[in-house]
């Protein structure tokens, strides 16, 4: 009996060891991949935010947008990735939470480079530039909020949902914010457009008044 008791002792403990290895097996990889995206995103935003202050410093006050959404962004990365472990694996590990935030890295970093490009331009008006870098604000905050709807699926309030109803809820999230960066590439398009015909209506004019002698 005694002998009994062991090898079931035993068979015990040897079942949970198994458990426990394969719980890891499995946890370790999520939690790598977590933290690989987390620190791409960090790195990208910090990159951003750098490159912005030294512009801003140099009194490009434009970038000042850069630098103040990239910096939110990356705060919003971290309360995110902070409040993980209030929810499963399936929502932790779901795609299109990464997606949200790299389409919204995507808007800034968009934001960033075509505001340079027209600040430098001859052809952009300062009135025009102020308009733009308006517009721009406007659709840099509405990622921003598309992002920080992101989080109420950590917060104490939505733990109630399932992880069918919070997995539509992020889908629905990524879409949105597919949207507004196809809305700003397009936007930034039409500025380049703008940018160009002004160019060549300037070359234009100053070759009639070549042809013509005018001074």
């Amino acid at each position: 009996m005694k002998a009994k008791v062991i090898i079931l002792g035993l068979a015990i403990l040897s079942f949970s060891a198994t458990q426990a290895s394969a719980q890891l097996v499995v946890t370790a990889p999520v939690l790598e991949v977590q933290s690989g995206v987390q620190t791409g995103l960090q790195n990208t935003m910090k990159g951003l935010s750098k490159a912005a202050n030294v512009l801003v410093k140099a009194g490009v006050k434009e970038q000042e947008l850069t630098k103040v959404f990239s910096e939110k962004n990356l705060q919003l990365a971290k309360n995110w990735y902070d409040g993980l472990q209030q929810v499963s694996a399936t929502v932790r590990t779901y795609r299109r939470v990464q997606s949200v935030f790299e389409k919204q890295g995507q808007i800034i970093q968009t934001y960033a480079t075509a505001i340079e490009t027209l600040r430098q331009s001859p052809y952009v008006q300062p009135e025009q530039l102020s308009t733009m870098t308006s517009v721009y604000s406007k659709m840099l905050t509405e990622g921003a909020n598309t992002v920080s709807d992101l989080q109420t699926i950590v917060s104490p309030a939505m733990l109630k949902m399932t992880d069918a109803e919070r997995m539509r809820f992020i889908d629905k999230l990524d879409a949105k914010i597919s949207d507004q960066l196809s809305l700003i590439n397009y936007y930034t398009q039409r500025n380049y457009v703008q940018m160009h015909l002004a160019e060549q209506k300037a070359q234009d004019t100053q070759a009639l008044h070549a042809l013509m002698g005018v001074r």
